[in-house]
This record gives structure tokens, sequence and C-alpha cells, in this order.
């Protein structure tokens, strides 16, 4: 075997060992986790502030029905 080849083996077997030491959780444990992270923090974008909410001026019908209009 080439000295290239064997220097390559011995990167990914360190890279694999490395690999082989982080810490592991189930998959049902990560979704619990991904569940209640989801439902404690806040999404602005979803779920706007109801403080801040101002009625949407484009759903509101004019006086007297709808109606439609073309020019």
């Amino acid at each position: 075997m080439s000295d290239l080849k064997y220097q390559k083996l011995l990167q990914l077997n360190e890279r694999l060992r490395q690999e082989e030491e982080l810490p592991r959780i189930p998959v049902s444990e990560a979704s619990k986790n991904l569940v209640k992270y989801i439902g404690e923090i806040p999404d602005p974008l979803s779920h706007p502030l109801k403080a801040e909410c101002q009625p949407n001026p484009f759903t509101s019908q004019p006086p007297g029905g709808s109606c439609c209009v073309i020019l």
C-alpha cells in the first residue's frame, strides 16, 4: 500500500474515533426536546404579539357588501 493511501486511512480512522466519542441521544429524546423548545419559544413570524396586531384593511368589505368593479 502506498504511503499516501496509508496516511489517508490513518486520518479517516482518527476522524471516526473522534465522531465515536461525540455524545449521542436517542431520536425520541431529541424530538421531545425539539417539541418542548418550540412550545416555549414564541415565533414572532407566525404568532405576532397581540398588542401589536392591527386589523388588516384588505380583509374588510366595503359598505353595502362586496362587489367587483372592472375599470
